[in-house]
């Protein structure tokens, strides 16, 4: 049971999804250990210390990592810096706190982090209207770029880049115009059809897919890199500079992208329970984590597990 501070509340952890930062960490050991993980939470209020204002015990919330300045030296978040929410119980910072909408079940609630990202990297691209899109990747943040511009940016077409069949599927009945495995020659020809995209959301970051991001967008396009590489990457320069391309990066979120992202998901009809595939309870969890690094066919989109009695 974690003893919590003036400004921390306890929170009864009801569910907690898995981010890929995770699975990385379960993988590569990133993070320092020991260490609680999860960063995706959803729960009740236990207690509250002295110093918390605007929330009370049995409020339902969710706990998300605010972004900090990394370059001023600040490190902090849940399930990375300090434990998060693979556990019944978990001390939150005030700072960390939001309140749940009455319409969004606290189940679904643990896709707000996920949206938060999205609605940063909206901001950070300045996308606009009508455009062509694609995203490169079709898990739940390639997907969750998928609702979100269809809501927000009603796009002349988006489409999915993606080798998973299951998650190509679930991208048309998400609403892409087309998604389609990562094949140079077959992206190009639809792209000699529809017009080649002015945005590029990659959700994946790595050689491959930036070398075909810079090869296939539009000159004076912009490709936001969402997914994370670690490693050097080799740029072709004089292609960047010939296209006028625009090239930006996104990590986190602050407190207006979250807040953002709950508006996004309080007053759309986002289907929340879609992007969830299997819940397991936390017992299951190494189990779990094993079964996202076995070889084969992707056949989920969001894992959550279920702390609730």
């Amino acid at each position: 049971m974690p003893t919590i501070g003036f400004d921390d509340v306890l929170l009864k952890t009801a569910y907690c999804g898995i981010c890929g930062s995770d699975v990385h960490n379960f993988k590569n050991k990133i993070y320092q250990t020991p260490l609680i993980m999860g960063h995706e939470i959803s729960g009740v209020i236990e207690e509250v210390g002295k110093n918390i204002e605007n929330f009370s015990p049995g409020d339902r919330v969710c706990a998300i990592n605010v972004k900090l300045d990394i370059s001023g030296g600040e490190l902090g978040g849940l399930g990375i810096f300090q434990n998060g929410g693979y556990a019944e119980f978990v001390k939150v910072p005030q700072k960390y706190l939001f309140h749940i909408p009455k319409n969004i079940p606290l189940k679904e609630a643990i896709m707000i982090e996920s949206f938060a990202n999205i609605t940063r990297a909206m901001k950070l691209s300045r996308v606009q209207d009508n455009e062509k899109i694609m995203i490169i990747g079709g898990g739940n943040i390639g997907l969750c770029f998928l609702k979100a511009l269809l809501v927000e940016k009603n796009p002349e077409y988006i489409i999915v880049i993606e080798p998973h069949t299951f998650l190509r599927e679930k991208a048309l009945e998400f609403g892409a115009d087309e998604a389609i495995p990562p094949r140079k020659a077959k992206i190009k020809k639809y792209f000699k059809e529809k017009g080649e995209p002015t945005f590029i959301f990659d959700c994946v970051a790595n050689q491959e897919t930036i070398l075909l991001g810079i090869d296939i967008i539009m000159r004076g396009g912009t490709i936001l890199l969402e997914g994370i590489h670690k490693g050097t990457i080799e740029f072709p320069s004089f292609l960047i500079n010939s296209k006028e391309l625009g090239i930006k990066g996104c990590l986190g979120h602050d407190r207006e992208d979250i807040l953002a992202a709950i508006d996004l998901i309080r007053n759309n009809d986002i289907p929340l329970d879609k992007f969830i595939s299997k819940t397991v309870k936390l017992e299951n969890l190494q189990n779990l984590f094993n079964s996202y690094l076995e070889p084969g066919e992707r056949k989920f989109i969001k894992m959550v597990i279920d702390l609730t009695a």
